[in-house]
Parts: C-alpha cells; sequence; structure tokens
C-alpha cells in the first residue's frame, strides 16, 4: 500500500534533456517537486513551463557538494519521497575520468542513503544508468566493481579511470550492480530502487558525444530501432516505474535502448562495431 503523503518527486539533473522531460512527466501527475541541477537559470526557465498547480522547490548546486542530500532534505520538510529519478550525470566529453566517476556514481551512492530514510512506503528511486554498462558487463570488471560497492579499492577501476571514456561506462556499470545491492534495504520501507538504462538519446549530451567520434553513429546503425530515442520515451518509463503499477519491481536494470545491446550481440560484440 503506497503511504498517502508519498506524492513528492525529486529530479536531479532536472534541466537537462531527459530530467526536464522526467519534470514534466511527474507535474503532468500532479506531483510536488523538488527540481535539482547545477545553475539556477535553467531550473527556473524549467519550473515556468511547467505551469504546475502543485508546490515546485529549485535546488541548484553541484551534486558533489557535501551538503547537497541535506539541502534536498531540507527542502522536503516533513513530507516522505514518493519518486526519486536520479538523472544528474556527465559524459565522457565533460570531465576527466575521475571526475565522471565521482559525479555519476560516487556522488549517487551518498544521495541515495542519504534520501533512503525518508523515502514513502510505495516510493521508488530510478537511478538513470546507462546501455553503456551492459556492454562491459563482464565478471571480472563487476568483481572490481563489487569490491568498491563493499568499502575497497580496486586497481582495475583505478587504471580505467584514467580515461574518460573507459570511466564513464564503469561507473554507469556501477550504478547498476548498485540498485539490487540497495533494493533490501528499500524493501524494508516498503520502498523499490531500480536503475534505468537508456540508449543513445537526442539530447544535447547525446549530441556533444556523437560529434566526439564515431561510435554513436556505429551503435544507431545496428540498433534495431534504427534511431537515437526521444526523452519523452524515458520519461515515461520513468512515470510507471514510480508508479503502483510497477509495484513488484526493484533490485534490477531496465533497458531502454530500443534494442541497441541486442543489435551489438547480433553484430558480434562491441569490438566488432
Amino acid at each position: 500500500m503506497a503511504d498517502a503523503q508519498g506524492r513528492t518527486a525529486i529530479v536531479t539533473g532536472a534541466a537537462g534533456g531527459m530530467g526536464a522531460a522526467i519534470a514534466r512527466a511527474f507535474a503532468a501527475e500532479g506531483r510536488p517537486l523538488i527540481l535539482c541541477d547545477m545553475n539556477a537559470g535553467p531550473l527556473e526557465e524549467l519550473a515556468a513551463s511547467l505551469g504546475s498547480k502543485a508546490p515546485v522547490a529549485l535546488i541548484a548546486g553541484d551534486v558533489t557538494a557535501s551538503d547537497y542530500p541535506a539541502r534536498i532534505i531540507a527542502a522536503l520538510g516533513a513530507e516522505k519521497i514518493g519518486a526519486l529519478a536520479h538523472a544528474a550525470g556527465v559524459s565522457p566529453s565533460m570531465a576527466d575520468g575521475k571526475r565522471v566517476f565521482e559525479i555519476n556514481f560516487n556522488a549517487t551512492t551518498r544521495l541515495v542513503e542519504a534520501l533512503l530514510p525518508h523515502m514513502a512506503v510505495g516510493g521508488a528511486a530510478i537511478l538513470i544508468a546507462s546501455n553503456s554498462g551492459q556492454t562491459i558487463a563482464r565478471p571480472m570488471l563487476d568483481r572490481a566493481l563489487n569490491k568498491v560497492l563493499r568499502g575497497g579499492s580496486s586497481l582495475i577501476l583505478n587504471l580505467m579511470l584514467r580515461n574518460s571514456r573507459l570511466a564513464y561506462p564503469m561507473s554507469k556499470r556501477a550504478v547498476q550492480l548498485y540498485a539490487p545491492r540497495m533494493s533490501p534495504a528499500f524493501g524494508k520501507l516498503g520502498a523499490r530502487i531500480v536503475s534505468l538504462s537508456p540508449g543513445i538519446i537526442d539530447t544535447a549530451m547525446g549530441r556533444l558525444e556523437q560529434k566526439a567520434g564515431p561510435e554513436m553513429d556505429k551503435m544507431i546503425a545496428v540498433t534495431p530501432l534504427a534511431r537515437m530515442g526521444e526523452p519523452h520515451e524515458i520519461a515515461s518509463v520513468v512515470a510507471f516505474l514510480a508508479s503502483p503499477a510497477a509495484s513488484y519491481i526493484t533490485g534490477t536494470d531496465i533497458l531502454v535502448d530500443g534494442g541497441t545491446i541486442a543489435g551489438i550481440a547480433s553484430v558480434g560484440g562491441v569490438m566488432k562495431l
């Protein structure tokens, strides 16, 4: 049974392409919103465009800042979290490898664990990962990442963080492994947690990476649906996962990529692209 007070939705990376689409989907449901991103201006523009009749709080700041989770909790007040859509993140062209991993994974764990006690019964955390994490799902790399999840260190990971294009899929694979690891703690509160792995989505970030090299176009070429996805196609799945209709889905990764991973497998793997 869902908590009647647990309607508030938190969206990080809310000013980005996917984040804004998710915010619009939640606003259409009449949810109170806490929208978070780096800069105040884009957040204010987004809030003005929503026409929401429910309260909308804005939090501008760096997701890696030590006080970031506390600021969200302060904005939450006595309310419980009905949905956390954590879309904040950076792509390989936006930062060096260590920064990519810090933003995409380490900041994720700090935020999720700080917000966990504030989850509503029936609430859900949806962590935006990437299908790139699926492309490197190998026992050796998973062992390295699971060691980090247990609080240890990994030479393999440290070496891969020297290159942002290796750090990015590692950060997203870590998120995919983190969701099932956290699902028992969420379950004790009657809440759920999943990762959602988009494919190539037509956003400013997606277009930036498309310009950075031929890899994106090669992936689109083998995608069964033969196109980029649209932000609203991710937002609709997030809204479903946050709804009572998804009440028995937790501790797993949801792949929303137009079949890209299947297409890569059909040609013999990433190295065959």
